[in-house]
């Protein structure tokens, strides 16, 4: 069964002896989920000129036979893409469509609208939809600790106080996979006034728990000082995860070692922590790391970990 997932988008197109069309980078996409985005801002068409439109999948599963559809508003302008679908994108992935516009001999110069839509086979989600506050708080009691993390960090955004509560509960819980799904969404939701709450939590003698900490305050651009007082820690995790969350705070300078300890190192969660810190820079071994750790392994904790790090990386990418 395929579904429209709830996105359009559109450009002008202004034809003639030489035609502009103007693709904007940050519209073409929907909110949190999934990102559409041409490769320039401006092409230049005389009789026709092909793009690419590059795709990332950020929900947090597989979508599967995704096709783009493009059309002008006007006969005199056909439109092509290619290939006809992709046949599977995973969470975090990146792919791309080839675009060729095409205008007749003798149009006249004018404007006109070319847009786009986005559909995919339904795998068993729901297309992302605006839901309500009650339909969040209630998926956030579910007592299913994935379902719980995305209605708390959905309601945290919405600036639902029930969100943080939910989330700071399960950072306080006893399960450690449930613990460390909070503790990363209290870092995504971007709300600087989760610092202190974290900083409690340096304190875990837990030290899987207390490198989540560190990567959640590096998302949200604590002071590098929070990091360095981990730089000597006995913990080899905890140790990465302060480097890494330093460079998530935006400190290039320990790019070196983070690119040095993923090599050295074949410890899956030290390589998601420092593909993370490297791949928020823009470094293609980071983001490879994340890839593999995500697709090697069927552990929940592990792939959820990995997932984290790709989707964050997508939305860095808009």
């Amino acid at each position: 069964m395929r579904k429209v997932l709830p996105w359009t988008a559109g450009t002008w197109l202004s034809l003639g002896a030489i035609a502009w069309a103007h693709l904007c980078n940050n519209i073409y996409r929907t909110p949190d989920r999934i990102i559409v985005k041409p490769e320039k801002q401006v092409t230049t068409i005389e009789r026709s000129d092909q793009f690419r439109v590059f795709v990332q999948n950020n929900y947090p599963t597989y979508l599967r036979n995704l096709r783009l559809t493009a059309r002008a508003d006007s006969p005199a302008v056909s439109v092509a893409v290619t290939p006809a679908s992709i046949r599977q994108l995973k969470a975090g992935e990146r792919s791309f469509f080839t675009v060729r516009v095409t205008v007749r001999p003798g149009t006249p110069r004018g404007r006109h609208a070319l847009r786009f839509s986005i559909s995919a086979d339904n795998v068993g989600f729901r297309p992302v939809e605006e839901a309500s506050i009650g339909a969040l708080r209630k998926a956030a009691r579910t007592g299913n600790p994935s379902h719980m993390v995305l209605a708390a960090e959905s309601l945290v955004r919405r600036r639902d106080p029930m969100g943080m509560k939910v989330l700071t509960e399960m950072a306080r819980g006893r399960d450690r996979d449930s613990r460390s799904r909070a503790i990363r969404a209290l870092g995504k939701c971007g709300d600087r006034s989760h610092i202190a709450f974290l900083k409690g939590l340096l304190q875990e003698r837990d030290g899987f728990i207390r490198g989540n900490v560190l990567l959640a305050l590096g998302l949200l651009k604590a002071e590098a000082a929070t990091f360095r007082a981990f730089f000597q820690d006995r913990d080899d995790f905890v140790r990465a995860c302060a480097v890494a969350g330093l460079a998530l705070a935006g400190d290039k300078s320990v790019l070196p070692w983070l690119r040095q300890a993923l090599q050295k190192t074949r410890n899956i969660y030290i390589r998601i922590a420092c593909g993370w810190g490297l791949a928020a820079h823009a470094d293609r071994a980071g983001v490879e790391a994340l890839d593999k750790a995500f697709t090697s392994t069927n552990e929940a904790i592990k792939r959820v970990m990995a997932g984290d790090a790709l989707v964050d990386i997508a939305t860095r990418a808009r």
